[in-house]
């Protein structure tokens, strides 16, 4: 079965469900939900070192520059590139509901065990989103590093609460 493209290039699920694509150089994963189960979800990864130096101001905001920094330069961009992918994942995740584009700066990530092979990650927004009337914020997901990949996820269960 074809999953057919919107005019956004967003995928485009059968009713009911919910979903998220991710690919890249030697690895692509696909997540599909019941609609009944969850209210939205994001999937994102990446080859460790894709977002070479020179990218890394336009995809990290000055305290994620700064926290990267203080790490070993054999880890910066492995951390640089869970940033990355865990603010694909939560764009992924966010644009079904609300057709918002972001810019990376919009998002904060933390990852304070970031170095372990699987954790969590927050992202907060740093302006307003109009995803913040879908979701309590900061969101809580996931990554876990794999081969030479990162992968990074954010899901809702449709039981958990929603900002007002």
């Amino acid at each position: 079965m074809e999953l057919p493209a919107a005019a956004d290039r967003q995928p485009m699920w059968p009713p009911g469900f919910v979903g998220s694509i991710t690919h890249t150089s030697g690895f692509c994963a696909a997540a599909v939900a019941s609609c009944a189960d969850i209210r939205f979800l994001g999937l994102d990864s990446e080859i460790v070192g894709a977002p070479t130096p020179d990218i890394w101001p336009t995809v990290c905001r000055d305290e994620e520059l700064e926290w990267i920094r203080t790490l070993p330069p054999d880890e910066q961009s492995a951390a640089v590139t869970l940033v990355f992918s865990a603010k694909e994942a939560f764009y992924k995740a966010q644009y079904p509901l609300v057709s918002e584009w972001l810019d990376f700066h919009d998002l904060s990530i933390r990852a304070p065990d970031w170095s372990a092979a699987a954790g969590v990650f927050t992202a907060s927004a740093t302006r307003n989103i109009r995803f913040a009337n879908h979701a309590c914020l900061p969101i809580t997901g996931r990554y876990a590093f794999h081969a030479q990949f990162v992968s990074a996820a954010v899901c809702s269960a449709v039981s958990e609460s929603t900002a007002a």
